[in-house]
């Protein structure tokens, strides 16, 4: 399971960080060096640009803002599915921020975007499937959108190439969005949609070496949350018409930036132009396409048949609006947004739900108790829990293989339980309680199905199990999207993370709580473990996919009482987990802790101390209840 991303070890943490840095800089120093040549066309287009009109400025940043407008009303759109109606300006500005942060961060930006969208989305009421599909819709309607800017581009340029690429690539997208609508709103429908992407999915992870595990579930509890999306047509035609809006405002800003800076715009072949500058921002290498992006433009423009100088100043033009305007403005309200969220009331603290059994009067008996982090994590997730257990509790916390202190690589759950049980015979520990969080949870089932007697209960955190795996532990699981996704990922949030970090620690004079701003400490932890930290996240993804049906089966046989600890508002792993490992384990039953999310124990440390000593301390009556 993705809880969070952290640092990639065995290099400073900025040392990959300033790659794409450089870059950008060298392409500064370029620029600043041709422009020292007075006789350069890139010395001269910042002529050109200092004789741009002032009226056609006003008008790209006019439709740069109605770009961004339609963008925001598409999402209002889809939100209305879920019968929530944030105001306009809550959204735009939501928008707004979360562009900066898809622009400014290279590589990881769109996806640091996507996680503040849905926190967001979350905020306005949407809920976590709500909002989840809120996304994955305006995904499929935007690129649909974005397809049919290059058909119309290929059509405009009548050239045969564009066309044979445009066309069938504009048919298959407006195939998969009508059938993506089709199935939101019909059953029968999307049963059939499930079936072909079962098939699909495992066919495709024969041929490409995946996991082996029987995607169904997951599929089928993402086409549930799907179908809970109550759009009519109009509703589905008014996004894409806003989607629609927004890419062609932008190309519009475009063609009046050629226009002002005294050129000719290439009508036929503006779009394709366009297209290519869009192509060149995705691939993210540096910060919004930073040089090359205005490069791609540039060249496009002169293919088109511009001056060199014309075309190098209208794409710079068109930058300075559709990326250093919008980013700007993007990050200055977020600096606002966070000014305004401290201001704000406190969130609401974790809370236990009540037990009904009634607690036991007699003294409580010594136990040990062994504290298993989730993925990734340390040892020190549990140091907050570790200091409100009862003092009869014996609790050990040690870094799992692959993490922290460990010298062992990671493993799946099979080889985690097997290192449980070598640990307590090192110690000369005869039976504990296991306690996991999250990934571990597997491990330590495993573990008490594996020697029973050396395991006296299980207290699982949001423990892993039936449907908890989604579609994008899947693709985190690939041979070659999930390496490249967590090697991405380990070079550029550890390093933003500690400088989020330092600023937030200067700002409030003190060290941050272990529950405090959870996900940017988790992601800036420093890692000396037997081999990076990202391989290890790797190799308990697969183990997540191959070994879960196997975790599954075992569920009836495992007979020592299980209690269980889930927020119903968890978005990593959905609450209906929980709920099947109550059915399906012999001895188990759940308890909620509400306001605290995932993270368990740094979140609601006090709530999980209660949970265990209670559980323990029943243990203990239930013991001499048998006895009797």
């Amino acid at each position: 399971m993705i809880e969070s991303l952290v640092s990639r070890p065995g290099r400073p943490g900025w040392s990959r960080g300033v790659v794409p840095a450089a870059v950008a800089i060298a392409a500064v120093g370029l620029l600043t060096a041709a422009a020292a040549a007075e006789n350069s066309d890139v010395a001269g287009s910042l002529k050109v640009l200092a004789h741009v009109r002032w009226a056609w400025l006003a008008a790209c940043v006019a439709l740069e803002v109605i770009s961004i407008a339609a963008f925001a009303t598409m999402f209002r759109q889809l939100l209305k599915a879920g019968r929530v109606r944030p105001r306009r300006s809550e959204l735009l500005v939501t928008i707004y921020a979360a562009n900066a942060m898809s622009v400014s961060v290279p590589l990881a930006g769109p996806g640091l975007a996507a996680a503040y969208l849905f926190r967001r989305f979350t905020r306005f009421g949407a809920g976590a499937a709500g909002a989840c599909w809120t996304l994955l819709a305006g995904g499929v309607i935007s690129t649909t959108a974005w397809v049919v800017v290059l058909a119309v581009g290929g059509l405009a340029s009548g050239r045969t190439v564009a066309l044979a690429i445009t066309v069938p690539a504009l048919a298959l997208a407006v195939a998969v969005a009508v059938t993506i609508a089709v199935a939101a709103r019909c059953p029968p429908a999307r049963q059939v949609l499930e079936n072909f992407m079962t098939q699909a999915l495992t066919q495709g992870a024969r041929l490409l070496r995946w996991p082996a595990t029987d995607p169904k579930l997951a599929l089928r509890a993402w086409v549930q949350r799907f179908g809970a999306l109550r759009l009519p047509v109009s509703g589905w035609a008014l996004a894409l018409g806003d989607s629609l809006l927004n890419w062609f405002s932008d190309a519009a800003v475009l063609a009046v930036g050629v226009i002002a800076v005294g050129a000719r715009v290439p009508w036929h072949d503006l779009l394709l132009v366009y297209a290519a500058g869009a192509g060149a921002q995705g691939l993210s290498l540096t910060p919004g396409g930073f040089a090359i992006t205005e490069g791609v433009i540039s060249l496009a423009l002169v293919g088109s048949g511009m001056h060199v100088r014309q075309a190098v100043a209208a794409a710079v033009l068109y930058r300075l609006i559709s990326f250093w305007f919008n980013a700007a403005l993007g990050w200055l309200i977020l600096l606002i947004l966070q000014a305004r969220r401290r201001e704000a009331r406190t969130a609401p603290q974790p809370a236990l739900e009540p037990s009904a059994e009634p607690v036991p009067q007699t003294a409580p008996h010594a136990h040990e108790l062994v504290l298993l982090h989730g993925q990734p994590g340390s040892a020190a997730d549990w140091d907050a829990v570790l200091a409100r257990l009862p003092a009869h509790l014996h609790a050990v916390a040690k870094d799992r293989p692959g993490y922290g202190a460990s010298q062992r690589n990671a493993a799946g759950f099979t080889a985690n339980a097997q290192v449980i049980l070598d640990d307590l015979d090192e110690r000369g520990v005869d039976a504990a309680v296991l306690v996991a969080h999250s990934w571990a949870g597997g491990a330590a089932l495993l573990a008490a199905r594996l020697a029973p007697h050396r395991v006296k209960a299980v207290v699982l955190l949001a423990g892993v199990g039936p449907g908890s795996v989604s579609i994008v532990d899947w693709l985190l699981a690939a041979p070659v999207i999930g390496p490249l996704a967590a090697q991405v990922m380990w070079w550029w949030t550890p390093w933003i993370a500690r400088v989020r970090l330092a600023w937030l620690r200067g700002r409030e004079g003190r060290p941050l709580d272990p529950g405090e701003h959870l996900s940017l400490q988790i992601w800036g932890e420093k890692h000396a473990g037997a081999e990076p930290r990202w391989r290890a996240f790797l190799t308990e993804q697969r183990a997540l996919l191959s070994e879960l049906a196997e975790l599954e089966g075992a569920l009836p046989s495992i007979g020592v009482p299980v209690l269980l600890l889930a927020d119903p508002a968890d978005q990593i792993v959905p609450i209906m987990t929980a709920q099947r490992l109550v059915s399906e384990l012999p001895h188990a039953r759940l308890r909620l802790i509400s306001d605290a999310g995932h993270h368990l124990p740094r979140r609601a440390p006090g709530a999980v101390a209660e949970a265990i000593a209670a559980f323990v301390a029943a243990l203990d009556e239930n013991g001499r209840q048998r006895l009797r």
